[in-house]
């Protein structure tokens, strides 16, 4: 039976961090608020609608939590996505037609919305890698609760114990182990390798590209 592959998007496959902290930082200050560049950094890659309540300290369920992070999304379309393709990660594209040459499964497992994860994925050239997206907002729970990634799993037909997770975030490694899937952490996002392997990594690897040797034989070939 193939192994099935669960991306993380922000830091993972794509160098997003440092433009969404910009982003972040400047709707909060329009929103009237301040915060320092770790604080912001630490939020990017989690639902926006709740980094922004926390950053603008606001109930979750503030309107201007929501408008905030409608905010953030059109300074990103418009900032970030133009430049998205020089944001991937070296070796990302060349990783995922080599999983997919081999008979994985691919899915991204990401706290974009759906709209927002395929815009990002369109702009990079990476999309028609994956067979399932699993956005925030398409399960009852999102990171670190294993929703998302099982939603993935049933997606690709892969049982819970054949996939993996690869993620540069705690929340990532925290759902894979949540919904008894294996973990790998990429140290190209806003954990360090220390946090991951504390949350249950199995190990932390420079960046995506060099998880080719260990995922790729995972796999049955489909030729």
């Amino acid at each position: 039976m193939n192994t099935a592959v669960l991306f993380d998007v922000d830091g993972t496959l794509v160098d997003t961090p440092a433009g969404m902290t910009v982003v972040l930082r400047d709707v909060v200050a329009e929103f009237g608020g301040a915060a320092d560049e770790p604080r912001l950094r630490a939020t990017v890659g989690r639902p926006l609608v709740a980094s922004l309540a926390l950053l603008l300290d606001l109930p979750a369920d503030h309107p201007d939590a929501a408008r905030a992070a409608d905010r953030a999304r059109a300074l990103f379309t418009e900032r970030v996505v133009p430049v998205a393709t020089d944001l991937v990660f070296p070796g990302v594209p060349e990783l995922l037609a080599e999983l997919r040459e081999h008979g994985h499964r691919l899915a991204v497992v990401t706290s974009k919305v759906h709209r927002s994860a395929v815009e990002l994925l369109e702009a990079t050239g990476l999309l028609g890698h994956f067979d399932a997206l699993s956005c925030h907002g398409m399960a009852e729970r999102g990171k670190p609760h294993p929703d998302l990634a099982l939603l993935a799993a049933a997606a690709l037909a892969v049982p819970p114990e054949r996939c993996v997770v690869v993620g540069d975030a705690v929340d990532d490694v925290l759902m894979a182990r949540a919904a008894g899937m294996d973990a790998l952490g990429v140290a190209t996002g806003v954990a360090t390798p220390d946090q991951l392997l504390t949350a249950g990594a199995r190990a932390v690897h420079a960046d995506a590209a060099r998880l080719g040797e260990v995922l790729v034989p995972l796999g049955s070939p489909q030729r």
